[in-house]
């Protein structure tokens, strides 16, 4: 049977996926994936033009299912209500535990694979400031918040910032323990609260 030139993409990250949740990064090569995705390395190529590109596909994937943006049934919700669902990160069990560790990845091969330093930035935390700027940017219209001297891109960074906690720190000091999803939500919240108590129109 013909397999089209998405479905064959789908099985490529779908493979990806699964070795980045078993693999170190520098062991995600052309030549593991395609073994893993059941066919050849020229057949892989044509579909992909490098082992850069391919990651940078797959983090795009894998980063549009953590953070989502808000579904148009959403739109009527409050502010703040609005914020929460884009500040729940919607981990697959597989990689609740890893994305420390696949930063650190990324970060070592940034200087020889920058593209995908680049994607995996842009698609996980760069698409999560531009949900939320997106709307603050209508709060702003409707008077619900003002943001000082800020724009609402770097008003949205600070909120994440003050969600998610400084990364280079976690980088840093990590001695693997896991924070509960409670207790990540209950930072979410108190965040939201101040950093609209601060945007609050006086």
């Amino acid at each position: 049977m013909q397999i089209d030139q998405s479905t064959r993409q789908d099985i490529v990250l779908d493979a990806v996926r699964e070795l980045l949740c078993q693999c170190r990064l520098e062991d995600v090569s052309m030549a593991a994936i395609a073994r893993r995705a059941g066919m050849s390395k020229r057949t892989l190529y044509t579909l992909y033009s490098s082992r850069e590109e391919l990651l940078g596909a797959a983090f795009a994937r894998i980063g549009g299912t953590i953070f989502r943006p808000l579904d148009e049934g959403d739109r009527a919700l409050p502010l703040p209500d609005r914020l929460r669902k884009l500040l729940t990160v919607n981990f697959t069990p597989e990689f609740e535990h890893a994305p420390l560790e696949l930063m650190r990845a990324v970060i070592a091969e940034a200087p020889v694979y920058p593209g995908i330093a680049r994607e995996f930035d842009a698609t996980g935390r760069g698409a999560l400031i531009r949900y939320i700027s997106a709307e603050l940017d209508a709060a702003l219209e409707e008077g619900e918040v003002t943001c000082h001297d800020m724009t609402p891109d770097e008003a949205a960074e600070l909120l994440v910032d003050m969600v998610m906690g400084n990364a280079l720190h976690a980088l840093m000091t990590s001695s693997g323990k896991h924070v509960p999803l409670e207790q990540k939500a209950v930072r979410r919240d108190r965040s939201i609260s101040i950093f609209l108590d601060g945007l609050r129109p006086r």
